[in-house]
């Protein structure tokens, strides 16, 4: 009967200790999400005129945000279905997001892009991965209004 009651407990502290560390992984992973993949996750959706998802990707970028100066921008982005909006936050999350990489060494060249037009020409900056304008400003109506005004590496 002590055996199995020792086997029993046993049982019980493998059990528990086995869960809390699947849970453990689960928060690093989150935590450690790459903030500038999540920022062109929400360009490529504004490229195409996604709202629904670029609204989805500032949401899964704010979980794993730790940067509190980029929240005001990615809440507007996340909590709106008008893709204007979604534009207009989305500048001030390029100029935000653009400090953040110039500060930090990213480990692949980004390339700051302009588009004099955005914005009934004022211009307007966004980041990217690649050297080619995708503008996330006009998406199909414009798409490859701009040029790279900077090479970040």
């Amino acid at each position: 009967m002590k055996k199995l009651i020792a086997l029993l407990g046993l049982t019980l502290i493998l059990t528990s200790c086995g869960s809390g560390a699947k849970e453990t992984k689960q928060e690093t992973a989150t935590e450690s999400a790459n903030p500038v993949e999540s920022y062109l996750a929400i360009k490529d959706a504004l490229v195409k005129t996604d709202a629904a998802e670029a609204s989805k990707a500032a949401k899964a970028f704010l979980k794993s945000n730790s940067n509190q100066k980029l929240d005001s921008s990615l809440e507007t982005i996340a909590n709106t279905s008008d893709v204007k909006i979604q534009r207009q936050a989305f500048e001030t999350l390029s100029m935000e997001m653009y400090e953040v990489v110039k500060a930090n060494n990213n480990e692949t060249p980004l390339y700051k892009q302009y588009c004099p037009m955005a914005f009934n020409n004022q211009g307007a900056y966004w980041l990217a991965a690649e050297e080619e304008v995708n503008n996330p400003y006009f998406g199909d109506l414009m798409l490859h209004c701009g040029s790279v005004e900077e090479v970040i590496q």
